[in-house]
């Protein structure tokens, strides 16, 4: 309970409360005794120090929850590799990135059953391919960020706007590279307007604050991306931000 906290809180970017829930879910995991659930655990907490901007602690945290399992494929260990490649892309670390991709391919291949089912609990090739095209995006790769998100975009669960955002979001990004400003502040918006209000808090609106965040000054007050800014900036005023 204390670890789907942790994701609830992550989702929401409420840092304080994320990591009051990973201190508890981090004890409670260490007291149970069990590796695979620790690992998990961990996972969750790295993926919070990530959304937090802590890329060396969510690296850190990220190799412990692996550690902690070396010889038995786990959601733990798949989730905490394809983080560590993303807050790795993060840093411009490209081999780290790659190797760490690799290496969460590699334990999936190797998970069954209900660990492969699209929960807070599972893994699948639609959740790598997200993380592996956002660690590509944040590289600067878009030709094979491109490949990674048409094809977490095709298995993406009807249900998942997170990751479904998420990865158009990515997209936007490549496409500020690739097809200019104008073509991927649209995309972006596009992206933003087929959401709810809720479904756009957090991370969501926190990745569209740092594709504008990115662009060259003068781009950033092109009409597109006055457009864009006004409705992030409605979503943090009515979420109290």
């Amino acid at each position: 309970m204390a670890g789907l906290m942790c994701l609830t809180l992550c989702k929401l970017d409420d840092r304080a409360a994320f990591r009051r829930w990973a201190r508890t879910a981090r004890l409670a995991a260490a007291e149970a005794g069990d590796a695979v659930l620790h690992s998990w655990v961990l996972a969750q907490e790295a993926y919070g120090h990530y959304y937090s901007g802590d890329l060396q602690e969510a690296v850190d945290v990220a190799c412990h929850a692996q550690a902690l399992v070396p010889r038995t494929p786990c959601v733990g260990a798949a989730l905490a590799a394809a983080l560590e490649a993303r807050a790795y892309a993060a840093m411009g670390c490209h081999q780290e990135t790659r190797d760490a991709i690799a290496r969460a391919e590699a334990i999936l291949a190797r998970l069954e059953g209900e660990a492969l089912i699209p929960s807070a609990f599972g893994y699948n090739e639609a959740q790598l391919r997200f993380h592996e095209g956002n660690a590509l995006t944040h590289l600067g790769d878009a030709k094979a960020a491109f490949r990674a998100q048409d094809r977490a975009l095709e298995l993406c669960a009807p249900g998942d706007y997170t990751d479904w955002a998420m990865t158009r979001l990515d997209r936007a990004k490549c496409l500020t590279d690739t097809s200019g400003v104008s073509e991927a502040l649209a995309f972006a918006t596009e992206t933003f307007a087929h959401l709810t209000g809720p479904q756009r808090r957090g991370i969501i609106t926190l990745r569209g604050r740092e594709i504008l965040n990115t662009l060259p000054r003068e781009q950033q007050v092109v009409p597109a991306a006055r457009e864009f800014r006004e409705l992030l900036t409605s979503e943090t005023k009515v979420a109290g931000w």
